[in-house]
């Protein structure tokens, strides 16, 4: 009977301990890192981004259903400049007898809603390791610009053309992984690491091309980043 009671005693305690760390929400944020086709800086690569390093914010919660294994749904959202320097010079370089100026105004801004899996590996009575792999809906928009072009041989021989920022959506995923340091019974300290994929076709991109023409021409963008975000969770 002595046994008995020590053991529900050990039960309801785990089970306690379980229900009241199951579940957390985190906030984060950090840098953005373009990769692959959307740092690209080739003009005459339809696929290059030109996108520069950026900022994200990351919005999660999870439930644990064992003490390794549970769902993760991820907000986020990442904002890149447009690459003005290096689209400049690949301009310039196309058309040497041309002075370029470029002016953005809108970055390249992407996010989406996910969700899956995550593995969690405890490394001390505070610290665990995550591994998360998710999917869902990703969304983004292109840059605007105004290019300003003046001849170098005749200076009243001046262009202005436009890039119009449009929207794209499509399936997209996360594989991330990450550090939770508990600071006490409510609060963790967050570090993660992300990749984030995606391939969008902008079907309204519009703008004014070099020879004055204006154009509605569908695109497809590869929208790969990584980024590193530091932040703070809270257990429900």
């Amino acid at each position: 009977m002595k046994k008995l009671i020590i053991l529900l005693l050990f039960v309801s305690q785990v089970a306690f301990g379980q229900s009241t760390s199951r579940q957390y929400l985190g906030l984060s944020a950090g840098p953005s890192f373009p990769l692959e086709d959307f740092k690209k800086n080739i003009l005459s690569d339809s696929t290059s981004g030109f996108a520069k390093t950026g900022f994200a914010i990351s919005f999660n919660y999870t439930y644990r259903f064992t003490h390794n294994f549970g769902m993760e749904l991820l907000i986020n959202y990442s904002t890149n400049a447009l690459d003005n320097t290096s689209y400049k010079n690949a301009l310039e370089a196309e058309h040497p007898d041309y002075g370029v100026s470029i002016e953005s105004t809108k970055n390249w801004s992407s996010g989406g809603i996910f969700i899956g899996p995550y593995l969690r590996f405890p490394l001390g009575d505070k610290l665990t390791w995550d591994i998360r792999a998710l999917g869902g809906y990703f969304g983004a928009y292109s840059p605007n610009a105004t290019i300003r072009t003046t001849n170098k041989n005749d200076l009243n021989d001046k262009g202005e053309y436009y890039l119009v920022s449009s929207r794209a959506s499509n399936f997209g995923y996360v594989i991330g992984t990450g550090f939770k340091y508990r600071v006490n019974s409510s609060y963790y300290a967050l570090l993660h690491g992300d990749y984030t994929s995606s391939t969008v076709k902008f079907k309204d991109s519009s703008g004014w091309d070099w020879d004055g023409q204006p154009y509605n021409n569908p695109f497809s963008q590869n929208i790969n980043y990584m980024t590193v975000t530091i932040g703070v969770g809270y257990v429900l």
